[in-house]
């Protein structure tokens, strides 16, 4: 069995960042309020919440999903049409091979490093317990 993630992190902006996950990544939005709002991540929840001067904004060493390549080419559209910042340029090893995988790596408006890979044996690197 599979089972999600939840991460929760503070951002300066919280607007700039809906607008980022969901018009630039095409994810959507979960449970919203005035504070925070949850991000339906790739089949993962993200709940972003604004900062505060009880909770000051922080930015993540880095997370991002695993996918399947097609899609995973299909972030990597959407971050070059919308100008996100590229940290790591698309990288693919072992093409045609069994072990081949691909990389990406970008920030987010508020710093954070999204890592985007693939696998196209999946099983090879992530087991479920």
């Amino acid at each position: 069995m599979n089972h999600a993630f939840h991460l929760s992190f503070v951002v300066p902006n919280k607007e700039l960042a809906r607008s980022f996950y969901i018009d630039t990544l095409g994810c959507s939005v979960g449970r919203d309020n005035d504070t925070w709002f949850d991000i339906l991540f790739f089949g993962h929840q993200l709940t972003i919440h604004q900062a505060s001067e009880k909770m000051p904004a922080f930015t993540i060493n880095h997370f991002g999903p695993i996918l399947d390549k097609k899609e995973w080419l299909t972030v990597i559209d959407k971050c070059e049409s919308n100008n996100v910042e590229v940290i790591l340029p698309p990288t693919i090893k072992s093409l045609k091979t069994e072990d081949e995988s691909g990389k990406f790596i970008v920030k987010d408006p508020s710093g954070n490093v999204l890592e985007f890979k693939y696998y196209l044996n999946v099983n090879k690197t992530v087991s479920s317990r």
